[in-house]
């Protein structure tokens, strides 16, 4: 099946000069269209920036029967997917919209825009190593426990959370010390790394083993103390106890029950 496609490479009518003056366009006067699943997963950093830096924007999900045919047009057949116009009235991109894909580069992306990135380039690079990191931590949570054959999952999830997962706490445990144990991955503002790795923390909370994974994270004072720092943020500590938000982990939790090991689900 070939999925339609939404143009992304510069030609003669959006060339890349004029989509770098778009993106030049001050913050309220652009609006942002993120389409990711109806879960607390990848699009889920992205949806807290836009709701942290008050953005014009708009969540949307993509119709599970226009999927399936391939009529929901991406980049890269994949989500989450951002789309970005210029809201001016007089604007001179009428009709004219800038198409971000990949998870990690919309999440660096609007971190820049809404100053998440750090006080100079060291710390950017750093909030995005750190950000990068704390993203690989989810997708092996997919490829190593999720989506493996369903006799395998409750060794597949023992060996991540006590393999992988714990390396990943001690190493983020050691830096984060290392600044100071404040709540924040770099300086003593808020960045990019805080907010994904509360996200993440969240995404595993919700897995049928959620109690078991919070209690390897809470074992290490450092990280927990950033999952905290980002839940106190008036603007995501607003967006969570949201109607939209609880039908989003509602939709996890279903999404996740449906792909534990049997042992890890509920009894009826």
């Amino acid at each position: 099946m070939t999925r339609a496609k939404l143009d992304f490479v510069s030609n003669s009518s959006f060339t890349s000069s004029q989509k770098t003056e778009l993106l030049k366009v001050d913050n309220k006067d652009l609006s942002f269209n993120l389409m990711y699943w109806e879960l607390c997963a990848g699009g889920s950093t992205s949806r807290e920036i836009l709701v942290y830096g008050k953005a014009h924007h708009e969540f949307t999900y993509p119709d599970n029967e226009g999927w399936h045919k391939g009529t929901v047009p991406t980049v890269f057949s994949v989500l989450p997917v951002l789309r970005i116009k210029d809201r001016r009235p007089s604007s001179p991109f009428q009709d004219k919209e800038l198409v971000l894909a990949e998870a990690i580069i919309i999440d660096t992306f609007l971190a820049g825009r809404f100053g998440l990135l750090g006080d100079n380039e060291w710390e950017s690079i750093a909030i995005k190593t750190f950000h990068s990191s704390i993203h690989y931590l989810r997708e092996r949570c997919f490829s190593f426990v999720l989506m493996v054959p369903v006799e395998l999952r409750k060794k597949a999830r023992e060996d991540f959370l006590d393999g992988f997962m714990k390396k990943f706490c001690e190493d983020h445990e050691y830096h984060l010390k290392a600044n100071g144990s404040n709540g924040h991955y770099v300086g003593n503002k808020l960045s990019l790394a805080d907010i994904h790795l509360s996200n993440v923390i969240h995404f595993f909370s919700m897995a049928p083993w959620g109690k078991m994974a919070l209690d390897r994270f809470k074992q290490y004072e450092s990280l927990w103390k950033v999952n905290e720092t980002v839940e106190k943020v008036p603007e995501i500590a607003e967006w969570r106890q949201s109607a939209l938000f609880k039908g989003l982990e509602e939709c996890t939790v279903g999404f996740y029950s449906a792909n534990g090991a049997p042992e890890d689900q509920p009894e009826s």
